[in-house]
């Protein structure tokens, strides 16, 4: 867990904050959304600006993200992939959230994935394993396209983990208001 954790922040503090832009990620979920589900207080949200991805010839998707830490000991965090995006594109997006440097480190940690599809979405929640040392943290990940935009959430919390049915509601709710 902790090498995702690593990896989450030191992408976070790379990557300069949005400067006015004329959509934004957080956008996407109120601290009321975030806070109705984890029960904690959540801090305000920190956008996060990501280098747009080549997806081919002159083709690149903007990325936007944000940031919300979470009292119960933990934080959530969206990445919204402005389209148009095509079906195989969310396809590779929800392929490259479950098969990623992370999640493999995760479960060579012995979490406990337990993962549910859905029509354009994957979800997974990451349980430690009771050896695990106070380093371990549930995670709570969904990732999948509504509308020609691609989402991935992530929830991360010591206190109050997040079940799949929460996130992938989290990820409703943004992927709702993403235009």
């Amino acid at each position: 867990m902790l090498p995702f954790s690593l990896a989450l922040v030191l992408f976070a503090l790379l990557t300069s904050p949005a400067a006015a832009e004329e959509k934004s990620a957080c956008s996407l979920l109120t601290s009321n959304d975030i806070e109705g589900v984890s029960g904690g207080k959540v801090s305000a949200a920190q956008p996060i600006h990501f280098d747009d991805i080549p997806t081919g010839q002159k083709k690149s998707v903007k990325v936007l993200g944000c940031m919300w830490g979470v009292s119960t000991m933990g934080q959530a965090a969206i990445s919204w992939f402005v389209g148009p995006l095509t079906d195989d594109e969310i396809a590779q997006l929800i392929k490259m959230t479950r098969d990623n440097p992370g999640t493999a480190d995760l479960k060579k940690a012995n979490y406990k994935e337990t993962a549910k599809e859905f029509p354009q979405a994957w979800c997974s929640t990451y349980a430690p394993p009771a050896s695990a040392d106070k380093g371990g943290m549930p995670m709570s990940v969904c990732a999948g396209g509504a509308k020609g935009q691609g989402l991935t959430l992530t929830f991360m919390s010591r206190d109050k983990p997040l079940t799949i049915d929460q996130t992938k509601a989290l990820l409703d709710k943004a992927a709702s208001r993403a235009h």
